[in-house]
């Protein structure tokens, strides 16, 4: 079959015309792909460089997508091996998708929505009438989050970015204020010390010196030291590592709460998925993917895009 391969991973994926079918056991189920994604963890896969990565050669990359279960319905999925024709999926992880939803964009999609999805829901246990602050709004994650935190009834989203265009756009998403990160460190801060005053939850796609820079400024000039702050990290694009002083966790109210694979159970993962689903059928999301034949991926792997990536098998 016509996959991505990688038998390197210092090397990126190569497409090969005739891989290995996967094989198949009594607790999967073969489904065609008609489109699958190129996010973080896919990459990270590829790399050998994710946390969750199996570092087996040779492997197919690709984490999730939208395929066709034996029987034709159109399934979004989630499991290794998406970047190829077909993948052998274990049964139960998937949610039927509704056949007039578009198959890139769901495969885009699904991904950065469930970041925010989960953490809003399972991790930081949000509810209705709270405020939100996003660090990295200006992302494909981030844009998402913004209208997931609308959409859950939250009354102050702050959208947090260097992009000054997407920011403004952000504030037709759903985003009630918009804060710039610059080069002038003492500028953002003071922003953020004002904009988080009683802010509920930040969702952190950033880390590293930012989210550090970001605590100083908001922690000392809290409204209520009693009143919670719940503080979710999601992604780290700024810094695998923040240097956080431990003063932050005593001078008020503060939960710091990861959320990824691992953190939020099989189960609420697909209940999310299907959440998602319903949204998007209830009211679309706006969102945009590029779409690419998978034999191209040698090509687009290199090349740096803030579009979202979609591969599709029979291009």
């Amino acid at each position: 079959m016509k996959a991505a391969v990688v038998r390197d991973f210092k090397q990126g994926p190569q497409y090969e015309k005739n891989f290995s079918e996967p094989n198949v056991d009594e607790n999967q189920v073969m489904i065609d792909v008609t489109a699958s994604a190129l996010s973080n963890r896919a990459r990270g896969d590829a790399t050998g460089t994710h946390y969750a990565a199996e570092g087996i050669l040779p492997m197919v990359p690709g984490v999730d997508g939208v395929g066709l279960l034996p029987t034709g319905e159109k399934v979004f999925f989630v499991g290794n091996g998406g970047f190829a024709e077909r993948v052998a999926i274990k049964k139960g992880h998937w949610v039927g998708v509704p056949k007039q939803l578009d198959d890139q964009k769901i495969a885009g999609m699904m991904n950065p929505a469930l970041s925010s999805w989960m953490a809003l829901k399972y991790r930081a246990h949000f509810q209705k009438g709270q405020s939100v602050m996003i660090l990295g709004a200006t992302g494909n994650a981030g844009m998402l989050a913004v209208q997931i935190a609308k959409r859950m009834g939250a009354t102050e989203i702050i959208a947090v970015g260097r992009n000054q265009d997407k920011l403004e756009a952000l504030l037709d998403l759903g985003a009630t204020a918009t804060i710039r990160l610059t080069d002038d460190v003492k500028a953002y801060q003071d922003q953020l010390a004002a904009a988080g005053r009683q802010v509920d939850v930040v969702l952190d796609y950033l880390w590293g010196d930012i989210t550090a820079n970001a605590m100083k400024a908001i922690i000392p000039n809290r409204t209520h030291d009693e009143q919670e702050l719940k503080w979710v990290e999601i992604g780290s694009i700024a810094g695998q590592a923040a240097p956080i002083p431990g003063a932050a966790f005593r001078a008020v109210k503060l939960q710091l709460i990861g959320s990824g694979q691992g953190s939020v159970g099989v189960k609420d993962m697909i209940q999310s998925f299907n959440d998602i689903i319903a949204a998007e059928v209830s009211q679309p999301f706006a969102f945009t993917v590029k779409t690419v034949g998978l034999s191209e991926i040698e090509k687009y792997w290199t090349i740096p895009s803030s579009e979202r990536l979609v591969f599709v098998p029979t291009h």
